[in-house]
């Protein structure tokens, strides 16, 4: 035992290699939102307020100070409305942002990454990116089977749009994460909710760890089915056994959603096999390295 120095001894971490423990402090440590840092820390110095005056007594010296001060010879702070912090802080961005197109992707620090990931691409409610990339798997034609109504009060015949309603997705629930059942049946009624407003959709879901449990397909026969599905498997995370198994059976789908906590032992997966979407739970600083994605909250 080293008694020189204070040093943390767990006996947890028996055994454990230091990749394993540098893993598990970072998981239980605080996360700090390195936004918000960055703008708690311009709000501490632009914020609006009064400028420094003399605490003096009321007596001529201290009366003479603050004239001073009124005449511009004092060192308070300037007064900044709302809009010119908001204007000095938008600069400041786009001032992180050119400075890390300069400096390249690869040599910038993690935290600095984050910022910029916030900066350029906001955060998406899930919900809505979930409707969004499943209604967008929809294609559209023009028929005068179902003539528009836009050309009525004319006298013309224009033609209607003719949707194909078939969604064609797969879904792929990650059995190792630490994922509750509030999640889970969160998760299922919103992609239920969703595909129910059409009339021809087919879901292929399936949970995995490093291979591929419980696979079962819902149509429009069995659509109420889908809130009991049951998630197999707790092992580790591959993501590759998701698309191996895709392209093993021949699935093709429009859209592939993942259900994770995106922390793979691998790689995230084959990127040109189809488009990805990834809902992320208990992860604050993801980085998938293709598709869309969007952060898992609650509603509240």
């Amino acid at each position: 035992m080293i008694t020189t120095v204070p040093c943390l001894h767990d006996t947890k971490y028996y055994g454990w290699n230091y990749e394993r423990v540098y893993d598990d402090l970072y998981e239980n440590a605080e996360k700090v939102d390195i936004q918000d840092l960055v703008d708690q820390l311009l709000d501490e110095h632009l914020e609006n307020e009064e400028s420094t005056t003399s605490e003096g007594s009321g007596d001529d010296e201290g009366k003479g100070k603050d004239k001073k001060k009124e005449e511009g010879q004092g060192k308070g702070r300037p007064k900044l409305s709302k809009q010119e912090l908001q204007d000095i802080k938008d600069e400041l961005k786009e001032a992180i942002v050119s400075a890390a197109k300069q400096t390249g992707a690869d040599n910038l620090p993690g935290g600095v990454k984050r910022i910029i990931q916030e900066i350029t691409e906001p955060k998406m409610n899930w919900r809505e990116l979930l409707r969004q990339q499943l209604e967008s798997t929809q294609k559209s034609d023009y028929t005068f089977a179902r003539p528009s109504r836009r050309g009525w009060h004319m006298d013309a015949i224009l033609p209607g749009t003719d949707h194909e309603e078939m969604i064609d997705i797969a879904i792929g629930i990650d059995a190792s994460g630490s994922m509750s059942d509030k999640m889970l049946s969160d998760f299922k009624g919103e992609i239920k909710g969703i595909t129910e407003e059409f009339n021809n959709y087919r879901i292929h879901m399936f949970s995995f760890d490093t291979e591929v449990h419980n696979p079962q397909e819902f149509t429009s026969e069995n659509l109420d089915d889908i809130t009991e599905y049951e998630i197999e498997g707790g092992g580790g995370t591959d993501f590759d056994c998701m698309f191996n198994y895709l392209k093993d059976n021949d699935i093709s789908p429009k859209r592939l959603v993942v259900f994770t906590d995106g922390y793979p032992w691998g790689t995230w997966g084959d990127a040109n096999y189809c488009e990805t979407v990834w809902v992320i739970h208990s992860n604050d600083n993801p980085n998938p390295p293709f598709g869309q994605w969007a952060l898992y909250e609650e509603n509240k």
